[in-house]
């Protein structure tokens, strides 16, 4: 009888510590950035498991592909029903946080208590100082890998099929385009079939690197769908009224009479255009890099960085970036536990967990090196880390100082690098990066709406504007009457916008 009672006090006890901690634990929904080109499995990822264990958090995850992103997120703020925490992708703070106070503002949360690691790195670098909008509230916890990468895509060519036909890697506009020909008027791949592409890009989407507005940079043009840039003297303008915006969408139109375009381009998502790269049918194009990308080790050895190839009386204008933060998540107001949520993102943000977020397990794709740095020891093929560790799709924040001193450049991070430092040293980089407009010249609330307005329906226009110029070709007629009805729809008000933005930017 004391045995039976002894168990069934121990049985008491362990259920009694068991439901206290079942009680203890939080829990919070997520709607979480997927990268198209990638099938993560959240829920039961291997990394968010570890973090659960060590902030008793557990989070149900909303996956939305980046394609569906703006539409889900509006459909998500209408319906009333939000998700606790956004992480990754893009939210309009100034509508979501400033104007309609569906954002949480953080500021009170970011400090030493609750948000130990984020708060120490804030001030570095002034890393924190983009993050804040236009009522001074900051709305995000900042997403940062500062590495000195400044450009948005970088040319390659495939250099083993340049070889086959004794050809030179093209400087000029010109030169590319009889370069396209060759390859494809070749068997380049050698399988017997017509089946080669010498340019392929993907549709435009302006956050992809491989999309086809970074070809109007090789005609002076820092097009990046967003249709505005900043010129020499700090004066904004209207990317398709360039002289070479029309030239590039003639260009082309050349390529796509002549098949040396993939016609694709016009429609295909980057997974579907990474498909036809590692399939060797691809001779040119725009992308990140090469290494630790959806290209294959096998593929894209074929294939060399170069400068963009210039057209005759232009200078290259590469759309260049700027390393501040990005959005890394935000809380909506009716998160029950701000402060558990914020935890638990701070978690993340421990300086080695972090690095086993982007780059794998300590041990088997990282390493604490003699020199007290994380290094990159393997890199799994295929973005086989999306299997067990978020990567971009998680958090991070690394200003410039505090990354350099713990963190050894991983292959694929110093392939960006010495891209972008050529690219600096050759002076192709636009002169002002578009990002002092897109991220740095904050609007006010009604110029935000405004401006917003007035984009969706240019953009709208526009691309399907570029959509016929470049199957149909371009006329005088039909190009004045493009800008004309830019103009009716609001592109001079929009770019006005941004000037006085960018102005009262300059001013402080």
């Amino acid at each position: 009888m004391k045995r039976i009672v002894s168990l069934a006090l121990a049985f008491l006890m362990v259920f009694s510590v068991s439901a206290a901690l079942a009680e203890d634990k939080v829990n919070i929904t997520a709607f979480q950035y997927e990268l198209e080109n990638q099938n993560i499995d959240f829920q039961n990822l291997w990394f968010f498991q570890m973090i659960e264990e060590k902030t008793g958090v557990h989070v149900d995850f909303n996956e939305v592909k980046d394609a569906d992103w703006q539409t889900q997120l509006n459909l998500m703020f209408a319906s009333d029903e939000y998700d606790d925490v956004i992480i990754r992708g893009g939210v309009d703070d100034e509508e979501y946080g400033v104007t309609q106070h569906l954002l949480l503002p953080l500021d009170e949360y970011i400090n030493e208590e609750i948000m130990p690691n984020y708060s120490s790195r804030l001030n570095i670098n002034n890393a924190g100082d983009s993050i804040p909008a236009s009522d001074g509230n900051s709305y995000y916890i900042g997403y940062l890998i500062a590495q000195n990468v400044n450009h948005q895509g970088t040319w390659y060519i495939n250099q083993a099929w340049l070889d086959q036909l004794n050809m030179e890697v093209p400087t000029t506009i010109d030169e590319l385009t009889e370069v396209l020909r060759a390859f494809k008027a070749n068997d380049m791949n050698g399988n017997g079939v017509a089946d080669e592409i010498p340019f392929s890009a993907s549709t435009f989407n302006p956050n992809a690197p491989e999309t086809v507005w970074n070809q109007f940079a090789s005609f002076g043009v820092p097009e990046i769908g967003y249709y505005y840039a900043i010129d020499e003297n700090d004066k904004v303008y209207f990317t398709p009224a360039a002289s070479g915006w029309r030239e590039c969408a003639e260009w082309l139109h050349l390529l796509y009479s002549e098949g040396l375009m993939d016609v694709e381009t016009l429609t295909q998502d980057s997974n579907l255009w990474a498909n036809k790269v590692n399939a060797s049918q691809v001779g040119f194009f725009c992308y990140l890099r090469l290494i630790n990308t959806a290209l294959l080790p096998d593929v894209y050895k074929d294939f060399h960085s170069i400068l963009p190839p210039v057209a005759e009386g232009h200078k290259a204008a590469v759309s260049q970036i700027l390393e501040i933060p990005e959005q890394g998540a935000r809380l909506t107001v009716t998160n029950p536990y701000p402060v558990e949520t914020l935890k638990w993102i701070d978690a993340q943000l421990e300086t080695e967990t972090m690095m086993v977020a982007a780059n794998g397990r300590v041990g088997e794709q990282i390493v604490l090196n003699d020199e007290g740095k994380y290094e990159v020891i393997d890199v799994p093929e295929n973005n086989g880390l999306y299997d067990f560790v978020p990567v971009t799709c998680g958090q991070f924040f690394a200003p410039g100082d505090y990354y350099s001193a713990i963190y050894q450049m991983a292959p694929h991070r110093v392939e960006r690098y010495e891209d972008s430092q050529w690219y600096a040293e050759e002076g192709v980089l636009e002169p002002k990066s578009f990002w002092y407009l897109h991220d740095l010249a904050q609007l006010t609330v009604d110029e935000s709406a405004e401006a917003s307005l007035i984009f969706t329906e240019l953009d709208t226009f526009i691309k399907e504007s570029l959509t016929t110029f470049i199957r149909d070709g371009v006329t005088d007629a039909s190009f004045e009457a493009f800008l004309k009805t830019a103009n009716d729809i609001g592109a001079q008000r929009y770019i006005e916008i941004y000037q006085d933005g960018y102005d009262r930017y300059l001013a402080k």
